[in-house]
């Protein structure tokens, strides 16, 4: 798996096992306080904590038998416990006193907003909810301002720690973002040198570690692409090298790692346990000629092929693949070596 990829599935891991974790919370304590509001009979607030528990219960099924990603339920959840709150505090406006239930439920709602929308949406939604809060308080007959206080300070600290997360959660976003474009060639899309070679290197340590059963690595080279640039310019010799990597992609095992190595050169990492397997697996490559999309001209390669252990290290790979690659250009071109002059020919 790619590393932005990896980054990403370990973030949406941890949301998932929070949202799980406050869904299934949520779930008991309405289930609690629905209980007791029936054994006591007190029917006021019973619609909105009915509703609270059914959301709750919602999104555990959302998460762990319909598969929903986290992003999908953020506005809903958002949006689902403002109305039911808002539904809560509507009969406070006939009552004597606010109780520290609804002092608790507005805080839940703000950690909501802060920890589910943006800020720029977060904070002065906040602080509207605050506004009419307090005036609902302060309008009461008896009420406690020490209580209005605390709860402000609270909402200000809430505010403030999910300015911290964001802006962490953001430069983790962009340090993923950052580290794709470091490893991801801008004109072809491929993995570019860097890539590769991280690649390589890491398939070359399992294979000395007895953690890979092998691999194949080719040089790729475009015959004559000096020839397209100037025939047809040099934007029809780009679109040709952007068409490269699914024309390659059409003819290799889907396992096969294609990436630009630089200019018209290309590599291929193809995970195999022997020389028969690599055979298999690059026939078809041996004198293809690359049929582009129209109206693009046709293309042929040459290329050098090593299997993994015919060298001891990255960089013996990399030379022996490359002194094969010019021994295929030396032959004639379009064609794919596996020996090189004075080399034993491994494949037949």
């Amino acid at each position: 798996m790619p590393r932005n990829d990896a980054a990403i599935s370990r973030v949406e891991r941890v949301r998932r096992r929070a949202y799980l974790t406050a869904a299934g919370g949520s779930v008991a304590a309405h289930v609690f306080i629905v209980a007791e509001q029936l054994l006591r009979r007190d029917w006021a607030n019973a619609a909105a904590f009915t509703l609270g528990m059914l959301v709750s219960a919602w999104v555990v099924a959302a998460l762990v038998w319909l598969r929903w990603p986290t992003a999908r339920l953020s506005g809903l959840i958002v949006t689902v416990v403002s109305v039911s709150t808002t539904a809560e505090f509507v009969p406070l406006l006939r009552a004597a006193e606010i109780g520290t239930g609804s002092f608790l439920s507005f805080l839940i709602m703000v950690a909501l907003w802060f920890g589910l929308l943006p800020l720029r949406v977060a904070a002065p939604a906040s602080l509207a909810g605050f506004m009419a809060f307090a005036a609902l308080v302060a309008s009461r007959p008896t009420h406690d301002l020490s209580l209005l206080a605390y709860l402000a300070c609270t909402t200000i600290v809430i505010g403030m720690a999910s300015s911290f997360g964001q802006q962490i959660t953001t430069f983790q976003q962009d340090a993923v973002t950052f580290e794709q474009a470091s490893l991801t060639d801008p004109l072809t899309g491929l993995p570019n040198r860097r890539a590769a070679l991280d690649r390589l290197h890491l398939m070359h340590a399992q294979l000395l570690r007895g953690e890979h059963a092998g691999f194949t690595l080719i040089l790729l080279d475009l015959d004559h692409f000096k020839q397209v640039n100037d025939t047809y310019g040099h934007a029809v010799g780009d679109e040709v090298l952007r068409a490269l990597g699914p024309a390659l992609r059409q003819v290799l095992r889907a396992d096969t790692l294609i990436a630009r190595w630089g200019g018209e050169e290309f590599v291929l990492l193809i995970p195999c346990s022997g020389a028969q397997e690599a055979h298999a697996a690059t026939a078809r490559l041996d004198g293809l000629p690359l049929r582009l999309p129209a109206p693009l001209p046709e293309v042929t390669f040459s290329a050098g092929a090593v299997l993994a252990h015919e060298a001891d290290s990255v960089a013996g790979l990399l030379d022996l693949a490359d002194r094969r690659l010019y021994a295929a250009k030396h032959a004639g071109r379009r064609q794919l070596r596996w020996d090189a002059p004075g080399e034993p020919t491994l494949l037949n």
